[in-house]
């Protein structure tokens, strides 16, 4: 018993915290408004019962027309002005629910971008993002929150007109005297026994309703992990746009419908009939209850009538307020097994927003950091992502000297990526330090470090905005500058023949007259974006990997003149890159095995950089 108070406590807390998180997603009426809305669609049926009961008891006394008139009135003007108000409620209520996802959506990434890189990229807390928009995408999480509560908060409302109205019952007495059997009916003792009973099967009906529900809803809550493989293969594969010759070429369809039919449709085949069996067991037990004592009421009415203790038009009231009684109550059960058993994707949801970042921020600013005498130093540094065992780098030492141009060069997962991202601080090492002027990097102001670098990375992102405010990253910027940026990237020429210009939006997500870029010269307009920022530092991760050979060249042709005297780390692929260089360093598993220029490097004939060297070489003079 101690255990059930103190999960119900808990219940109730992760309830009072989702409320608070209704105001922030669906506004600070929206809960307001939709319980306005259901108590006033409780309150309207007691309206015409008892108007009902109050006509019917004027016709069987022979009262007169203007007399029933009135009761009519009442009963339609009443029920037509609730009904307005709750059609007019109802979609101002409606227009903030339908924006509450873009909110939702919206405050979730805010929240990523509040957590340093490490923590928001890691899988623990990606899964708990997926989960929570899955649930979301289901109706689930803060909007069952908002209904259900409204909707128990009108319950009780209705319970308590409902007992006001049959409370008559205990205290009706006949006007004539009477024996035996029927002295017993009218006495206040079966009233009493009557509420006993009523008790029992209410609280049968209630718990066994309340558990049916939250059963039901567990089910098909599991039904959510199937969303993402259903969105992948309708919306990734099965797109016409994203695969469609290569399901036409290999003939896919018969495999992926296999794959559908064996991985989701058969497993939600067979949650719906676990559903089935919940409804027609535990559910049943609360619908015959129900049933059973709506029969006993109804005559514990009618024999109460019978005595003489009220007449025909206080039996259509009494039943009818005992009725929405038995039904209040069973929802009020059901609600909260709703809201129980919905708890489990609200604690995800406050999880992730009560999340803080790891990252340690210092004090310190970069004023006194003279970017021609900057030096930054790896030592001992060791590092592996978050939540792997794998050691991506080891005793890893390298020295960046001022000015200087860096090439880094190496196979796939050597390291060259990580070391960047640890340059720039969107992780920390595991083991080991990274100074900037002898100066530990986590002792300065983060945002202050990042004005240091200008990066362009692998899988860098435009925005589907004008090209001025994608090279600028902002509304106002310097066109003449933006231009200067665009010619050295190498894309002048290209955005000059845009109708447009520089208030030409990328891609067609905004506007309909949008440009859709080949990967080329989306890379070339995110070297022109990293230019633009003029940074001291610049860090070009496989710069070109999108771009033909000949944009390669103009590049290289102009690499010098791009970098300036900025110190520069250039990460690539394609060897040819490093011979515009001062340094090359070879990667190999997170450490570095070579060093120097690419003269020197190639003297080395038995080592790395000259087996990659000649490897490419060997395949371009194949080409030719």
């Amino acid at each position: 018993m101690k255990r059930f108070f103190k999960e119900l406590k808990d219940d109730f807390e992760v309830i009072r915290q989702g409320l608070k998180l209704v105001k922030i997603y669906l506004g600070k009426n929206y809960f307001s408004l939709n319980l306005i809305v259901k108590i006033l669609r409780a309150v309207s049926p007691y309206i015409t019962i008892y108007c009902t009961g109050m006509i019917i008891t004027a016709l069987t006394e022979k009262r007169d027309f203007e007399h029933i008139l009135i009761y009519v009135l009442i009963a339609t003007i009443t029920t037509f002005i609730i009904d307005i108000i709750i059609r007019t409620v109802n979609r101002k209520a409606l227009i903030m629910l339908n924006s509450c996802w873009e909110k939702h959506s919206a405050l979730l990434s805010r929240k990523a971008l509040e957590l340093d890189y490490a923590k928001a990229e890691s899988s623990s807390v990606q899964e708990l993002r997926g989960k929570i928009e899955e649930n979301a995408n289901n109706g689930n999480g803060l909007t069952w929150v908002a209904e259900c509560v409204a909707e128990m908060v009108a319950c009780v409302f209705s319970v308590f007109v409902a007992l006001t109205m049959i409370s008559g019952i205990v205290f009706s007495k006949s006007a004539k005297p009477l024996t035996g059997f029927m002295a017993f009916v009218d006495s206040p003792m079966f009233a009493v026994t009557l509420i006993l009973f009523s008790v029992i099967v209410i609280a049968v009906s209630v718990r066994y309703h309340g558990l049916s529900e939250k059963k039901q809803f567990n089910i098909f809550n599991r039904a959510v992990k199937f969303n993402p493989v259903l969105e992948y293969y309708n919306q990734k594969y099965l797109n016409e746009n994203e695969s469609g010759k290569d399901v036409r070429i290999f003939n896919v369809k018969g495999l992926i419908n296999e794959e559908i039919n064996e991985k989701i449709y058969n497993p939600i085949s067979r949650m719906r009939k676990d559903v089935f069996k919940v409804w027609a067991t535990i559910g049943q037990i609360s619908n015959i209850s129900a049933n059973l004592l709506g029969g006993i009421v109804y005559i514990f009415v009618g024999l109460k009538a019978l005595a003489g203790a009220f007449g025909a038009g206080k039996v259509v009231e009494y039943y009818g307020a005992l009725t929405k009684l038995i039904t209040a109550c069973t929802d009020i059960a059901g609600n909260m097994g709703y809201l129980r058993a919905n708890n489990v994707q609200l604690k995800q949801e406050i999880e992730y927003l009560n999340l803080v970042s790891d990252m340690k921020n210092g004090t310190r600013t970069i004023e006194g950091i003279e970017p021609e005498k900057a030096v930054f130093e790896f030592r001992n540094v060791s590092f592996s992502y978050p939540e792997t065992e794998s050691i991506i780098l080891k005793n890893f030492n390298m020295k960046i000297e001022a000015g200087e141009h860096l090439a880094v060069v190496g196979m796939n997962g050597s390291g060259k990526s990580t070391m960047i991202k640890l340059l720039c601080r969107l992780y920390d090492p595991t083991e080991g330090k990274i100074t900037l002027n002898g100066i530990d990097i986590r002792e300065f102001d983060y945002a202050e470090y990042l004005k240091l670098f200008a990066i362009v990375f692998q899988d860098f992102k435009l925005l589907a905005f004008p090209v001025g405010e994608n090279v600028a990253c902002s509304e106002e910027y310097d066109e003449a500058r933006v231009w200067h940026c665009l010619e050295m990237a190498g894309i002048k020429d290209r955005v000059e023949e845009f109708p447009k210009k520089l208030k030409q939006s990328i891609y067609k997500l905004y506007e309909k007259d949008g440009i859709d870029l080949s990967g080329g010269e989306e890379q070339k307009i995110a070297i022109a974006r990293a230019l633009y920022k003029n940074a001291p530092f610049v860090i070009l991760d496989e710069p070109t990997a999108a771009l033909d050979p000949i944009a390669e060249s103009e590049i290289y042709s102009r690499f010098n003149e791009i970098a300036g005297n900025k110190t520069t780390v250039y990460i690539s692929h394609r060897l040819s890159s490093c011979r515009f260089c001062n340094r090359i360093l070879v990667f190999d598993n997170g450490t570095v095995i070579q060093e120097g220029t690419h003269e020197e490097l190639l003297e080395n004939e038995k080592g790395k950089y000259s087996e990659l060297w000649n490897a490419q070489a060997q395949y371009y003079a194949e080409k030719a």
